[in-house]
């Protein structure tokens, strides 16, 4: 078994390694959602996506040298939940140096939880002008020049997050849309927990009878989820066993890949189990 089959399962490879993010030769502007629930963490998952795209050279996961007939890409990950710590360490069992990486212009980190980035002083959110900024700076220290085929991806972890806290679902969704201008492909993970998805998921009339026990955060949650699943061309949800915890299965997985003309596409769900070394296991039921 080869490193990149230990890291990246085979039923996970095809839609990680050559999804529409990480595919040499993807569509430019591509965007992948990843929703998540508490209990189903995303964390292993975007582990993958960031060694699809540095970790086997940036051609797709395929295990080739970092300069390949494909072009580099440079990948930009900003989070809102975790510090580059982190994933410097998640990234370190799957056998990547996030130091070497970003000495070598493939990668750069943004924190979007900084005490600058959240100051509002004037009383004025400059919250995603600052975003912008430290973006624009980490994606201009990636790789010199496009080199044939070469890429630029922006990974966002968590930009729910920041809604929940200070933000509009709007303003969100127009950082994201500005971030995406100057970047190949994006990725983005948001929590889908029902409590938070309630005012999308009832019924038109439940959602008038119940219009003043549905909170301001869960209207602003449902818009930012459900308008980014729409613009999605994979989108990738992970949520526990329905008949509850097992030992041998964390969650499960469904993917979801618009087709090549906007229409149709794949879907194939999966069950998954995270161990305890943080290696994962991909399955189908029954196997």
């Amino acid at each position: 078994m080869t490193t990149t089959s230990r890291v990246l399962p085979a039923k996970l490879e095809p839609h990680v390694a050559r999804g529409p993010l990480a595919a040499a030769g993807c569509e430019a502007g591509s965007l992948t959602v990843v929703t998540w629930v508490q209990g189903a963490s995303a964390n292993w998952l975007l582990l993958r996506y960031l060694y699809a795209l540095l970790g086997g050279g940036g051609g797709g996961g395929r295990g080739s040298s970092s300069k390949s007939e494909d072009g580099l890409v440079g990948v930009v990950l900003l989070s809102f939940l975790r510090d580059e710590r982190f994933w410097a360490e998640g990234c370190a069992r799957l056998g990547m140096d996030i130091d070497a990486l970003r000495k070598s212009g493939r990668f750069s980190f943004v924190d979007g939880l900084t005490e600058e980035l959240l100051a509002t002083p004037d009383g004025h959110d400059p919250w995603t002008d600052a975003v912008k900024t430290r973006v624009d700076d980490a994606a201009a220290r990636l790789l010199p020049a496009p080199l044939r085929g070469g890429r630029k991806v922006l990974l966002v972890d968590g930009l729910d997050a920041h809604v929940a806290m200070a933000a509009s679902a709007t303003e969100a969704e127009s950082l994201l849309m500005r971030l995406r201008e100057t970047m190949h492909s994006t990725l983005v993970t948001l929590a889908a927990d029902e409590p938070l998805l309630r005012a999308a998921i009832r019924r038109p009339q439940q959602q008038q009878q119940d219009k003043t026990t549905t909170t301001g955060l869960e209207r602003q949650q449902a818009a930012l989820v459900l308008n980014q699943v729409h613009a999605a061309n994979q989108v990738v949800s992970l949520r526990r066993l329905d008949t509850g915890a097992a030992a041998d299965v964390s969650g499960v997985l469904r993917i979801a890949t618009v087709g090549e003309d906007g229409q149709g596409g794949a879907e194939e769900e999966l069950l998954y189990h995270v161990a305890g070394d943080g290696s994962v296991r991909v399955f189908e039921r029954g196997a």
